[in-house]
């Protein structure tokens, strides 16, 4: 799939990345390949504190999930590799 000349500025600013997913992920809608990925932001942060208050994996998959684009349901059908490659990207860690 072609990346929109979006997906492509925002990679080029670092602000956005599309990654090919190592395992297809099965949704409701049918097979998602790729990902477009941004930062997480601060708001997403707050908002999964609200929904999670006292369980910090929690939040971090929930701004995960966001910063995606998926439901918190999808999200978690993702493989533990491509879970890393989304939390590296968007979280900014190695």
């Amino acid at each position: 799939m072609a990346q929109t000349e979006a997906q492509n500025l925002q990679e080029q600013l670092g602000t956005g990345k599309v990654i090919k997913l190592a395992e297809p992920l099965q949704t409701p809608s049918g097979a998602i390949m790729e990902l477009t990925l941004r930062r997480v932001r601060v708001k997403d942060f707050k908002r999964a504190a609200e929904q999670y208050p006292d369980n910090a994996v929690l939040q971090e998959a929930q701004c995960l999930a966001m910063a995606s684009g998926l439901q918190s349901e999808d999200f978690d059908e993702l493989s533990w590799e491509d879970y890393t490659q989304v939390r590296q990207f968007c979280l900014g860690t190695h």
